[in-house]
């Protein structure tokens, strides 16, 4: 189990119920200790966003009634939120994804692991960052002036 760095709260905004069942028992067999939360579209996300405290946020670009794109535009313009740590949590590895998710502010962006260990490695490494005070994670995937995904292997 690893140091989480004051992260009590995730929540996980995916419209794929079968990705959100094994990041949320992924969390629950890791990290004990962190609360899980899970909405399944974009306007659910912006309505617990007002409502609920959260300390990290996993977002998926593809979800119906606000795409993430448009949910990570209107969370950066909410004073409140606009420094919330988010991770695009995407299936998607095309490179204008990863680009257009950078450019909207996203601070970390994760393909999707279908493994249970790729995900508890992506895991274990996300949690370990001081999301408050290192804001040096995205150099490390900055290559070839070019923005690339982790992807986490056991």
């Amino acid at each position: 189990m690893a140091d989480t760095n004051f992260i009590e709260h995730i929540l996980l905004a995916d419209d794929d119920k079968d990705h959100a069942v094994l990041f949320e028992r992924t969390i629950r067999k890791e990290y004990p200790s962190v609360k899980t939360f899970y909405v399944n579209d974009g306007e659910r996300l912006l309505y617990f966003l007002h409502l609920n405290k959260v300390d990290l946020l996993f977002l998926d670009l593809n979800m119906p009634c606000k795409n993430g794109y448009e949910c990570l535009v209107e969370i950066r313009q909410e004073p409140a939120l606009k420094d919330l740590p988010i991770v695009v949590y995407s299936s998607s590895a095309h490179m204008s994804d990863i680009q257009k998710s950078f450019l909207h502010r996203a601070d970390f962006y994760l393909v999707k692991p279908f493994i249970t260990e790729h995900l508890k490695t992506a895991l274990k490494t996300i949690l370990s960052v001081n999301w408050k005070e290192d804001t040096s994670i995205k150099n490390h995937y900055f290559i070839n002036n070019r923005f690339v995904p982790y992807t986490a292997t056991a």
